[in-house]
């Protein structure tokens, strides 16, 4: 492999620790491997990765997919993109692409929130030529986004004032981009991911694929392929329909009676959760749909109940413009012509007295239009073929829930894997490497000809910016909780406060224990404290981080695998203390033992359990911990409050620069930190 050429390179140094990360990203695109690294934060991951990335695929006419899971992390790669085009002068095209939906300026809550709703609204408008924005076509507004390199904030608004569909216009310059910067779903959702490809006219081998806080990325696929049905969705969707389709209305009363069949089973063992065959729904609604007047099949009772969540949405757009359902009318069956003209009636009697949109009503069509396509896509997505746990719980008696989730989410990632041109999964949490490449797939068995590279590279900062505590005797273990060690853990938290000069945040395995513990707080933290609720939205979040930023002595109270422990990137070196309580495992619910005797199955029962129980809460655990120190000058002591990160396995677990200090008096290592 050849020295990594430094032109591309817009910062003045490259810092210990990014070269050699560098340089493994040059050797993994030139060879075709796949790269896994754990880059501690700091050492510059994204233009790390983009500038041999880049050079790569300029020079061999390939595109880079730089795929994230959040918008703040689009943003620092739409940034580093920026600099190297401007250092290097290079004629580079880059486009940044977010979800259709959340591009679409005409798109409701209830599009943003439901892709097929939005899709089926969106192909109608297409098809009938009612979208402004998609029919009109604008060279200018296609040269700003090939020759600048623009967030998709300002894409969107570009395109919107100009009456421009942003994603049609997006789409259109991703064809002929060098790098495209978008979600996880754009490569590991099978089904976009097709029609991403078949946009931008590219093959999997055509693609260099840098995956940014891969950590996250098996719970994503996971998740893609998950879903949760509750009872009261079923009552829900089953009124909605009641007046409209007597039919339908009975099916879905009759799965209400499948549920009380579960409940009923469950309460023979005495159990809160029992597991549930993929089979036995689809026989249960068989027996059922047989019996009905008009017999269908479980796949008609789906794609039914799917066009009447469409059907709801007829009215008026948002735009002002009309809207219509997803299969215009001379395709459709005289029987889905009855139900669509009964919706229209329907609707046109709550709304005839205005031709403007009524809100009360807007919402109501809302609120159906949820409740059935709940249903719908819970049935659709059970039909998959793929390992799943599935599970029927009564945690909440009054309202039972069936579920299922993907178990091995490398069914997803591997394929990919072995197609793409290179792939380089990054994070400062990837460790071990060696779990996240079994668990995603990544390895010699599964992926031929491919070598597989895995890197745990050393943070570039100071060591002595950084000292990590472990505190003796206190522990949020499950048989020692109670208001005795609550009131420990809340002293021990106040002792530290009194000697850490500027913002601190503490991290809690869950709300639940977080406001155990700060009920006890000494007065003084409780007056500095701000305190993260489960409720908050969006700008209430970003409200609080403001709070704490421009308040000297702040206290964040916050959940790990939160916003504040994850999401936020906290700048200036806000936190000069963290402090992180407990270790979040996951209770042992059915679900946990399911996916932990999977990999029992699979690795052995040592792997077993770090992969489906420890790793996943430890990582929680260093995401929180990473929020203190982001750069050269940043300092920061972190009290890892729990004795159990420093005995085994859970020492194990943390990565090899975590040089621990285990005492009880963590409040005199803090004064002494910030004397120094």
């Amino acid at each position: 492999m050849t020295k990594t050429n430094d032109s591309y390179f817009p910062f003045a140094a490259i810092r210990g620790g990014q070269r050699e990360f560098m340089e493994d990203v040059q050797d993994s695109v030139e060879s075709e491997k796949i790269l896994i690294a754990h880059a501690p934060t700091g050492i510059g991951k994204t233009v790390a990765a983009l500038v041999p990335a880049l050079r790569y695929a300029l020079e061999n006419e390939k595109t880079v997919f730089f795929l994230t899971s959040k918008r703040s992390q689009h943003k620092i790669a739409i940034d580093t993109l920026r600099l190297i085009k401007q250092h290097a002068n290079l004629n580079l095209v880059a486009v940044d692409i977010t979800s259709k939906q959340s591009m679409c300026p005409r798109a409701t809550s209830v599009y943003r929130e439901y892709y097929s709703l939005f899709n089926e609204f969106c192909k109608s408008e297409q098809k009938n030529k009612r979208c402004r924005y998609f029919l009109k076509n604008d060279e200018d507004a296609l040269r700003r986004i090939r020759d600048e390199v623009l967030h998709v904030e300002e894409l969107c608004n570009w395109c919107t004032g100009r009456g421009v569909c942003p994603y049609k216009a997006a789409s259109e310059v991703a064809a002929r981009a060098d790098v495209v910067v978008c979600d996880y779903n754009y490569l590991f959702s099978p089904d976009i991911a097709e029609m991403v490809l078949e946009k931008i006219k590219a093959g999997l081998d055509d693609l260099i694929v840098i995956v940014d806080e891969a950590h996250n990325l098996p719970d994503r696929i996971r998740n893609n392929l998950s879903n949760t049905l509750r009872m009261s969705a079923v009552t829900s969707a089953a009124r909605e329909i009641r007046y409209i389709d007597r039919e339908m209305y009975g099916n879905l009363m009759e799965l209400e009676k499948i549920f009380t069949k579960l409940v009923m089973k469950a309460s023979k063992t005495k159990a809160m959760e029992i597991p549930v065959e993929r089979n036995f729904l689809f026989e249960e609604m068989e027996r059922v749909l047989r019996r009905r007047i008009e017999a269908i099949s479980y796949d008609e009772f789906v794609d039914t109940l799917q066009r009447i969540a469409e059907d709801f949405g007829i009215g008026t757009g948002t735009d002002g413009a009309a809207t219509t359902s997803k299969i215009a009318n001379d395709v459709l069956s005289s029987e889905e012509k009855r139900l669509l003209k009964t919706l229209k009636k329907s609707r046109d009697s709550s709304t005839r007295t205005t031709r403007s949109p009524n809100p009360r009503y807007n919402k109501e069509r809302e609120a159906a239009q949820r409740n059935i396509i709940n249903v719908a896509e819970f049935l659709d997505g059970w039909r998959t073929r793929e390992k799943c746990v599935r599970i029927f719980s009564l945690t909440q008696r009054e309202n039972p829930t069936l579920y299922f989730k993907l178990l091995d989410p490398s069914v997803i990632s591997a394929p990919i894997f072995a197609q793409v041109h290179s792939t380089i999964l990054m994070s400062g949490t990837l460790c071990p490497t060696e779990m996240y490449a079994d668990v995603l797939g990544a390895t010699s068995d599964r992926i031929k000809g491919k070598e597989i590279l895995m890197r745990e590279y050393k943070s570039p900062f100071p060591a002595e910016n950084r000292q990590i505590v472990v505190t003796e005797k206190l522990t949020t273990k499950y048989t020692e909780r109670g208001e005795e060690m609550y009131r420990k853990v809340a002293e021990k938290i106040g002792e530290v406060a009194k000697y850490v000069k500027g913002g601190m945040a503490v991290f809690f395995p869950s709300y639940a224990l977080l406001n155990d513990v700060a009920a006890y707080l000494p007065e003084d933290v409780s007056r500095r404290a701000m305190v993260e609720r489960r409720a908050m939205n969006k700008a209430e979040k970003n409200g609080l981080y403001e709070l704490l930023r421009d308040t000297n002595d702040g206290i964040l109270l916050a959940v790990q695998g939160g916003s504040f422990s994850e999401g936020v990137d906290y700048e200036s070196n806000t936190l000069k203390a963290i402090i992180v309580v407990g270790v979040p495992l996951s209770p042992p619910t059915l679900e946990v033992k399911l996916i932990e005797g999977y990999y029992t199955g699979k690795y052995g029962a040592e792997k077993g359990r770090l992969y489906g129980y420890l790793y996943p809460a430890v990582t929680k655990v260093l995401q929180a911990a990473g929020r203190g120190i982001r750069s050269e000058q940043d300092r920061c002591i972190i009290v890892l409050m729990d004795y159990r990160f420093a005995q085994f396995p859970y020492k194990n677990c943390l990565p090899s620069d975590y040089n621990l200090t285990l005492t009880d008096r963590a409040e005199v290592l803090c004064r002494k930190f910030f004397l120094d």
